[in-house]
């Protein structure tokens, strides 16, 4: 009985030393390829042939989240309460080929903001999006900023998602004096940000023939925030960057995925018949007051994760917009109902002139 006992707690032993050896080597190795961006990095892009920005023109904007072509409306998602990792591979490619198709549809759009491109991660196929997307965009200017580069995410542990490169690309008709990636100073703590984003916004600067500049700011905000203290400390700094960008009354549009609620949103049922919630927190009074939010009421932005999405039981929310300056007019603003086919998101178009 001794021998066995004895037996069993060495086999218990050497079990909790491979266990910790290996979740070490893991930490050690993360830790090593940790991603750490500079505050600032000046972008290169591709020209094919932009041309320059007409001052007096009426311009439009989309932003799309297209969630990695894997979070279509079949999907759900480990982390926010669903079992599932990524879509067959039958599934990605259906996804993409919608992604592609209808972004195909929106040449015309001067300015294209989309989040959660992949460049190259097990969870999208090892296929580079960016490049899938810039050959149905092939006349715009396109740049990209990584915001998540991990060399290996070890979680969900029976199937780990892998390794990740993504980010943010930004597609043009017009040609950037400057393209900057911004990074975000709030991260999560040691040990969980070595396998999270390391977020960013992405600035591109265009000169105007009056002497001021059209500055356009892509983004993608914190998630899995509670409390709000990343989101809160990232609006801090994106705050201090357009003051000093509207002190000199430059054209300011930013766009994309904020992961919170435009100021003045209401949840109610909406057109769509989609059930509609709130996110806290939400946005101060003290940030850019007397700006204009540019959203569209009548239809969500986003979905929840935790299962597939059915329409009027799935939860979802407005968290894709745009927030320009006193000097820009909105004409037009449209959530484009795309169904949730493809994406946890939908697109959102914009118009609007620049006032002289």
């Amino acid at each position: 009985m001794k021998k066995r006992t004895r037996k069993l707690l060495w086999i218990l032993l050497c079990l909790s030393l491979f266990i910790f050896l290996s979740l070490s080597g893991i930490i050690l190795f993360l830790m090593v390829t940790e991603y750490k961006p500079e505050p600032m990095t000046t972008l290169g892009g591709n020209l094919i042939s932009a041309k320059p920005v007409p001052g007096s023109a009426r311009l439009t904007f989309l932003t799309w989240n297209i969630g990695y072509a894997g979070l279509g409306k079949e999907m759900d998602f480990f982390y926010e309460g669903g079992t599932k990792v990524r879509p067959s591979g039958e599934q990605y490619d259906r996804y993409i080929s919608g992604i592609s198709n209808f972004l195909a549809g929106q040449v015309s759009a001067d300015f294209i903001f989309l989040q959660e491109v992949d460049k190259d991660a097990k969870r999208s196929y090892h296929k580079d999006q960016e490049k899938i997307i810039g050959g149905v965009l092939n006349d715009h200017y396109s740049a990209f900023a990584i915001n998540y580069n991990c060399r290996f995410v070890p979680v969900p542990l029976h199937s780990p998602m892998g390794g990740v490169i993504s980010g943010i690309a930004a597609f043009s008709r017009f040609s950037p004096a400057r393209v900057v990636r911004h990074s975000y100073e709030a991260m999560f703590p040691w040990p969980k940000r070595l396998v999270f984003l390391k977020r960013c916004f992405l600035e591109e600067r265009f000169p105007l023939a009056n002497g001021k500049d059209l500055v356009i700011v892509n983004l993608h905000n914190s998630t899995y925030d509670e409390g709000g203290f990343l989101r809160n400390t990232e609006l801090a700094q994106l705050k201090e960057f357009i003051d000093l960008e509207w002190e000199k009354r430059n054209y300011i549009v930013i766009g994309g995925d904020w992961n919170m609620n435009p100021r003045g949103f209401i949840p109610m049922a909406v057109a769509t018949g989609d059930k509609v919630h709130s996110i806290s927190p939400g946005f101060s009074e003290i940030f850019l007051p007397g700006w204009q939010f540019a959203y569209d009421p009548t239809s969500p932005t986003n979905r929840d994760v935790n299962s597939s999405y059915i329409k009027g039981k799935t939860g979802t929310t407005i968290i894709d917009f745009f927030v320009v300056s006193p000097n820009i007019s909105v004409l037009s603003v449209e959530t484009l109902n795309t169904g949730f086919e493809y994406s946890d998101h939908l697109p959102v178009r914009i118009s609007i002139r620049l006032n002289e």
